[in-house]
């Protein structure tokens, strides 16, 4: 009612309906949603993601009202009137729609979009090939394993020069991923290379022009601390409650 410009009130008399269904069409599918008050529709089309549109059909134009000269007790004035069907109102059938339709994409402002963070979930998750074409495993974002790897790269004393070999295989001395190795730096370097290489592969981490620094990438920042967010908080609280 909001979005087509009307007023819920206690004496109306009508439908209000939403629809919702799927498109399939012979190159791209899609959805359609559907706001009906009485004859009159707002619609939105998304075309497989690739084109959203949004319209208003105007069926009964009575239920709107515009603005017109009229004859009362034998003088002319102006007045806001019950809106008809015809050409001459075509100027107002378009102030109407315009309308209804940046207040439902207003609207559609304040959603929350979760297609990104989606998106890079699943490409931290999927198996990729690094610059010479050798595959490296994705990433579990929950896993202990791999959050591991996670806190030693995103510590705070890396934010300002960037870690290198050194650095990391310090982080990860006691952890399972260097203990087997004991006091063989060699081996332990060549790991924390393969650990890097992975990381490169994924877009985590990117070189350092002219050093042999790294450091975190946006994305990489992002979808780490993400991850460790969620291990660390959110998964103990969802658990807890879920528990109880």
């Amino acid at each position: 009612m909001n979005f087509l410009g009307r007023k819920l009130r206690g004496n109306f008399q009508g439908e209000i309906v939403s629809d919702l269904s799927s498109l399939v069409c012979r190159r791209t599918g899609g959805s359609r949603i559907k706001h009906r008050v009485k004859e009159n529709w707002l619609k939105m089309y998304d075309k497989a993601g690739l084109v959203l549109r949004v319209e208003t059909v105007i069926n009964n134009p009575e239920e709107f009202r515009v603005r017109k000269r009229v004859t009362r007790k034998g003088k002319s004035r102006m007045e806001w009137v019950d809106m008809r069907k015809g050409v001459a109102w075509l100027f107002r059938y378009r102030e109407v729609s315009l309308k209804a339709n940046s207040r439902y994409l207003d609207a559609l402002a304040a959603v929350d979009d979760p297609t990104n963070a989606k998106r890079d979930l699943d490409r931290i998750t999927t198996r990729k090939k690094d610059a010479a074409g050798r595959g490296c495993s994705g990433f579990n974002p929950l896993a202990h394993r791999d959050t591991e790897l996670f806190q030693a790269v995103m510590d705070g004393e890396h934010c300002l020069r960037g870690f290198t070999n050194r650095d990391i295989r310090t982080k990860l001395q006691s952890t399972q991923h260097l203990r087997p190795y004991g006091q063989d730096s060699k081996k332990a370097s060549s790991k924390v290379s393969r650990i890097f290489r992975r990381f490169h592969a994924h877009g985590l981490i990117a070189k350092l022009p002219r050093t042999r620094r790294w450091r975190v990438t946006l994305y990489g920042r992002r979808v780490m601390g993400t991850a460790l967010y969620i291990r660390e908080l959110d998964f103990p609280r969802a658990y807890s409650k879920m528990a109880a």
